[in-house]
This record gives structure tokens, C-alpha cells and sequence, in this order.
């Protein structure tokens, strides 16, 4: 491979291209001879001044150590250099008698670490010189100089286009991409050494309101104030990343649910205590979870998020935990280990103005209901939300009946039989439930989920386009 190709080859993989660099700093007349030798010992480049001061051409050096190419004595010296080089030593240098073309010359070696823009070294360069010609000496360390200088500023420009490219330019947060890609490392170390990891998330109570009163500006100074407050009070081994919008996510290693429950209520009161431009005062909701064993990252964020809303719903400017095993909800198991909130999407609509409003407001019905049995409301709260809820479903039924009659749905009368169906077990499951024998977690499922949702999207679906028609 010529060196061009080598060099480019290497720029690829985030070296500093140091050799590139050297070939055009040092004086041609030197002679000086410029190397890279990987981590395991072998050389992966030499140029012209290279191959004259070993004796080989560059295409035989390529990928031989310095066992094979000089004597064993000569070899240890230089393995011990790079070594230094291994354990952190910002430079090396040595000089060694070598043979080459029937002479003997005394040669500088000096080495350096090639390192990638993580910080990490990657590989070892290496500068050689005939130091018998005294005169070259003094123009080659005025380049190394030059070179050390270069590096210096290119390794800076690099680290600043990886922070720049992993961070929120508002807020200097972490984006998404840094986060995930740091929640791998985190999540491998928990799975190889057990060590516990925890996060959380911050939402901005009635941001949009802020951004509606105060405008869009106001909004962005009290993001880069809260993000400010959260720096303040994190420690050096938390991360803070902007989620998106008004949402940050903090990543703590080496931490439990119980300590990060507590770092996040101090975040909450201390971001309820601050002074934010425009506003005075701001407030956040925050859900905290800690990853389990076997848990994707996925499911870790959906049961952080999950507590968040809960936090949300259960009036804001507060901390919720998210249960620490995720877990089948079954009569007499707590119900908010498992469910979340129904959301509304405009693919669900049929066409019917009257049919997408009251589906609509059988979501709302359904997560008020949702929140109430979150928050621990009094029992007979919920059983109004409830009777409310079945009270909607019933004269939906009947509405949704006379519309697809008169639209001519062929189906018409096995859907009102489903109704029919529906309403007969609520019927039972609520009497049940008022009664006392039939636990909350298996009411909601079955009038949240199965007479609203998969009802919604699985049967009802078949009238639709009787409805699109009559738009």
C-alpha cells in the first residue's frame, strides 16, 4: 500500500495524522525517519528516510516488530519505549547503535503516543535521526517543536467537534446520540460487574404555557437556567442530557433507586427555589427508575417515563419511582406497575364527527380514571369516575348504533350484538367491583383496554369506510 493510501487509512480511524504531519514539518535534507507501529508491536508505516536507517524497504517493514528486524538486545530497548509510551508517558526517547548497509550508526529515537479524539491511544509514532551528523540535530528538534505544536491544536480541534457534535447547543446538555451511546458502556458494566444504574427524567411543568405568555425566547432562557440548576446540584459522575423539548434525562452510574430518588427530589426543590428570567419561578414533574437485570434499554426508559407521567398526573412538581420489577397486573396487584395512559392519534378517526368525538372523550374518560387510581384518590372518587365512564361507553354504543345503520354497514347488527356483549360484562364487573370482590387493576383493564382500545382499533374499524364515503 503506498503511504498516501496508509495515511488516509488511518485519518479514517481518527488518528492524528502525525506522520503526514512530520513528512511535512521535518527539513528533506534531514534524513529523519518517521514511523507508526500498532499497539501489538508491529509496524503499520515507514517512509523513505525510514527504510534507508533500517536497511529494508518500507513493503518489508510493513507489519514485522522489532524482533524481526533488529538484534534481541536492540529490540528490548525499544519494547520498553513503547511501553512507557502503553502506560501514559507523553513521550520516549532513547539512542541505539543500529547496523544498516555495512555501517553503524548512532541513532535518537523518539516516540509519542498517536491517540484517537476519545482520548485513547490507538498507536505508537516514532522518529528516528542520525545523530552523527550533528549540524541536522538542532533544524529537527526546531521541527519536532513545530510538529508538537500542531498536534497540539489539532487533537483540541477535534475534541471540540466531538463535544460539539454530542451536545445540546442551548444548554451544553448531552443529545440523544451521546447519551445512548454512553447507556450501552453503563448497561454492559451492570450486566458484567453488577453495578447498579439508575436514571431519571425531568419534564417542565406547563412549559407550552410559558412559551404562549412569554414567548419562544423566554422559553430557551429558562431551559438554559434549568439546565444550569441541575449541573449545579449533579455529581461528577452524573451526565445531563436534553431529551427533547422540555424533557432532560440524568444518568447516574454507581447508583440505586433509593439514592436517585433522592438526588431527584433535591433537583426538584432546588429548580422550585431558583430565580428563572421572565417566569420568577418554574416547577418540574420527575420519574425515577432504576435498570434491572435483563432489562433492555427500551423497557428501562419506558418504566422511567411511565413514573413521570404518574408524577404529571398526580398534580406535578413531584417525584414518582417507578416499580423496580416490571410485572403482569392481576386482581389485587398494584395498577400502576403497568399501565399508562391512552393516547389519541388522528388515525384513529373514522370520519363521523360525533363517532371521533365521543371515541375521544372515552380516552379522556379512561385516563382520568387512570390518574385517579395512580394518585391513591378516595375510593369513592373512583367509583364516580367509573359509573361516569360506563354511563359514556353506553350512549356511545347507542349513538355509534343508529350512525353505521343509516351509513348502510352490513354489519350493523353483529356489531350492536358485541355492544350488546361489552356492556353485559361491564355490567357484572362493575357491580363486582362495588361490592368489594373484584380488585381495580382488572376493571380498568377491561374497560380501558378491551371496551375502548381494542374494541376502537379491531371491530370498529370495519365500519369505517361507510363513514370515510360520507365525508
Amino acid at each position: 500500500m503506498h503511504e498516501d493510501d496508509l495515511i488516509y487509512t488511518f485519518a479514517k480511524e481518527y488518528l492524528i495524522r502525525a506522520s503526514d504531519l512530520m513528512s511535512l514539518l521535518m527539513p528533506k535534507t534531514l534524513g529523519v525517519g518517521v514511523g507508526v507501529k500498532g499497539l501489538d508491536g508491529r509496524y503499520l508505516l515507514a517512509n523513505k528516510a525510514m527504510e534507508a536507517l533500517f536497511g529494508h524497504t518500507a513493503e518489508h517493514i510493513t507489519h514485522l516488530t522489532d524482533n524481526d528486524l533488529f538484534p534481541s538486545e536492540v529490540a528490548t530497548r525499544l519494547q520498553l519505549s513503547d511501553q512507557q509510551i502503553i502506560d501514559g508517558a507523553a513521550a520516549a526517547s532513547d539512542e541505539l547503535d543500529l547496523s544498516a548497509k555495512g555501517g553503524c550508526k548512532r541513532c535518537l529515537w523518539l516516540k509519542f503516543p498517536m491517540m484517537g479524539p476519545d482520548g485513547e491511544i490507538l498507536s505508537i509514532g516514532s522518529v528516528m535521526l542520525d545523530i552523527s551528523r550533528q549540524e541536522d540535530v538542532a533544524d529537527m528538534r526546531q521541527s519536532l517543536d513545530r510538529l508538537q505544536e500542531t498536534n497540539q491544536e489539532l487533537q483540541k480541534t477535534l475534541v471540540e467537534l466531538d463535544r460539539l457534535a454530542s451536545t445540546d447547543k442551548l444548554t451544553g446538555a448531552w443529545n440523544r446520540r451521546r447519551l445512548e451511546e454512553t447507556v450501552i458502556n453503563e448497561m454492559d458494566r451492570l450486566k458484567r460487574y453488577d453495578h447498579p444504574l439508575s436514571l431519571l427524567i425531568i419534564d417542565i411543568d406547563f412549559f407550552k404555557k410559558i412559551n404562549d405568555q412569554h414567548g419562544h425566547v423566554a422559553g430557551d432562557q429558562v431551559l438554559a437556567k434549568l439546565a444550569a440548576v441541575v449541573y449545579s446540584t449533579l455529581r461528577v459522575t452524573d451526565s445531563l442530557t436534553r431529551w427533547g423539548g422540555e424533557e432532560f434525562v440524568v444518568l447516574s452510574p454507581n447508583t440505586t433507586l433509593s439514592t436517585m430518588a433522592m438526588l431527584a427530589e433535591r433537583l426538584r426543590e432546588r429548580i422550585s427555589q431558583a430565580v428563572f428570567p421572565a417566569v420568577k419561578q418554574v416547577t418540574v414533574s420527575v420519574g425515577v427508575a432504576e435498570c434491572m437485570a435483563g432489562e433492555t434499554w427500551e423497557e428501562w426508559f419506558k418504566r422511567a417515563d411511565a413514573a413521570l407521567y404518574r408524577a404529571k398526573a398526580c398534580g406535578r412538581n413531584q417525584v414518582q419511582l417507578a416499580p423496580e420489577t416490571p410485572q403482569r397486573v392481576g386482581v389485587g396487584e398494584n395498577v400502576s406497575a403497568n399501565f399508562v395512559q391512552l393516547s389519541w392519534h388522528s388515525a384513529y378517526e373514522c370520519g363521523n364527527p360525533l363517532i371521533d368525538g365521543q371515541h375521544r372523550a372515552l380516552f379522556g374518560h379512561a385516563n382520568d380514571l387512570l390518574a385517579a387510581l395512580l394518585c391513591g384518590r378516595p375510593s369513592e372518587e373512583v367509583a364516580a369516575l367509573i359509573d361516569a365512564l360506563m354511563g359514556a361507553v353506553v350512549q356511545h354504543f347507542k349513538d355509534e348504533e343508529a350512525i353505521i345503520t343509516a351509513a348502510g354497514f352490513p354489519g350493523s347488527a353483529a356489531h350492536a350484538a358485541i355492544h350488546g356483549e361489552l356492556v353485559d360484562r361491564a355490567v357484572v364487573l362493575v357491580d363486582r367491583f362495588h361490592a368489594g370482590t373484584l380488585a381495580v387493576g382488572e376493571l380498568f383493564q377491561f374497560l380501558a383496554h378491551d371496551v375502548i382500545a381494542r374494541h376502537m382499533l379491531g371491530a370498529d374499524r370495519e365500519f369505517f369506510p361507510y363513514m370515510q364515503n360520507r365525508r
